[in-house]
């Protein structure tokens, strides 16, 4: 093998950086397809992806300040065209693309991302029934959100006047687009945050609409971010997307889907002429059942007037009646009255006339004073002849007797008395009681 030795030598760096140039002199822009895989978001506000068909991969990448200009957010095996620019990255050998614009690749793809976001939709229950809001019969202010030049509004405003006008908030966004997605979604949240204390007074009902339109067209009523703010709001919202065949995910989370703008306007309010007529009718009949009822009652009460008969033969039975019921009370009061006379005679009598009572008290107390007095001197007595027993039995037991027989009784300085030789220290003072008194000595050993 021929080697040759005249070829110039590169550092590592000064290769890659040979390579970086040859590849973005020869593919300044490209438009590659291939679908997403692994895509990454890290704090940096980046998003680092895998482009691969069945053949091969390349690396990917769209800076932080370039994300928000993409008409779609990158997902997972999501079908892709991204056009950029390609270069390499020395730090790991490899070629990537720096991308600046991404579009779905075909309809079929956008069909089965579309697919797959209503199944994950759905699981979350955004779609379920028992989250429906009730739409209101007779909207006082009705919120509509579209574009503010199209035919919509147009036809919205026309529709309701002819029905029943009603004041109405056009929130005006870009149907399609970019920025559409996100302004619908703030239009939405801005409805609902009105309350009774801003100026704007909040709707009762909104309408999100738009005209028909291909599947990219109609794309940004099947963002997340429009259906998750369609499910938050309190509003009762309706969903006029498209023609009757259009189909996008906000009519799945829509309190009311109508197939057109118009239809829209006809499912908010009903027909004035037609309530008007209801309403007439109804008064008519309010009235003639007013007119028939009062004629019953006027019939009633004649037939209760002729069954009551006079007013004065009314009052005369009364009055009659009522002096029976006087005269029985006076009779049943007199006989009470005698009935607690003669017990109160009977109870006097039984009575102890109040003398007698003071004198057999007296006689009492005098019976009670003798016999307190003889037990009291008996106990004095008995207490006595105990006490002197018990003074004698202690003059006899007394060791005064045993010192006058020649005993004495020593004593330390403190008066205790000392019982063997060994508890009184070696010339120490002690005291000796006598039979007569107590004198002082001192221990010779």
């Amino acid at each position: 093998m021929n080697i040759n030795t005249n070829n110039p030598v590169y550092s590592v760096a000064e290769f890659s950086r040979v390579i970086k140039k040859l590849v973005e002199t020869n593919f300044s822009y490209v438009r590659i397809r291939g679908e997403i895989s692994r895509p990454s978001f890290p704090a940096s506000g980046h998003v680092y992806f895998t482009l691969k068909d069945s053949d091969g991969t390349i690396a990917a990448i769209i800076w932080k300040y370039n994300l928000p200009r993409l008409s779609i957010k990158p997902e997972e095996g999501m079908e892709v065209i991204c056009t950029g620019k390609v270069t390499t990255f020395p730090g790991q050998s490899k070629y990537q693309i720096i991308v600046e614009s991404m579009e779905v690749a075909g309809e079929g793809a956008l069909l089965k991302m579309l697919e797959d976001r209503r199944k994950k939709l759905f699981q979350e229950g955004l779609f379920n029934k028992e989250f429906k809001k009730h739409i209101p019969y007779l909207p006082e202010i009705i919120g509509v959100i579209t574009s503010p030049s199209g035919a919509v509004i147009k036809d919205i405003l026309h529709r309701l006047s002819d029905r029943f006008p009603s004041h109405v908030y056009l929130y005006p966004v870009a149907v399609q687009g970019k920025e559409s997605a996100q302004q619908i979604s703030n239009a939405i949240d801005k409805f609902n945050q009105l309350t009774k204390e801003t100026n704007i007074k909040k709707p009762d009902l909104l309408i999100v609409a738009r005209g028909g339109g291909s599947l990219e067209d109609l794309w940004s009523f099947n963002e997340e971010i429009v259906v998750r703010s369609v499910f938050k709001s309190s509003i009762p919202v309706i969903s006029a997307v498209g023609h009757e065949t259009d189909t996008t995910l906000i009519d799945y989370v829509s309190d009311l889907r109508a197939p057109t703008p118009t239809a829209a306007a006809e499912k908010s309010v009903p027909v004035k002429d037609d309530l008007i007529t209801k309403i007439t009718e109804l008064k008519f009949r309010m009235k003639k059942n007013y007119i028939n009822k009062l004629n019953n009652k006027r019939e009633n009460l004649y037939n209760i007037q002729r069954l009551l008969g006079k007013p004065d033969q009314i009052f005369e039975n009364k009055n009659q009646k009522l002096d029976f019921i006087f005269r029985n009370i006076e009779n049943q009061f007199k006989n009470i009255f005698k009935q607690y006379e003669i017990k109160i005679e009977q109870l006097f009598f039984r009575l102890v006339p109040p003398k007698t009572l003071i004198n057999n008290s007296v006689a009492k107390k005098q019976i009670t004073d003798i016999k307190f007095n003889n037990l009291y001197e008996n106990i004095i007595l008995q207490k006595e002849t105990k006490l002197n027993s018990l003074d004698k039995l202690l003059e006899t037991s007394s060791f005064n007797r045993t010192l006058e027989r020649g005993f004495t009784l020593v004593m330390d300085i403190e008066g205790k008395p000392i019982k063997l030789s060994s508890d009184a220290q070696k010339k120490s003072n002690v005291k000796i009681k006598f039979a007569d008194q107590i004198r002082s000595a001192k221990l010779d050993t």
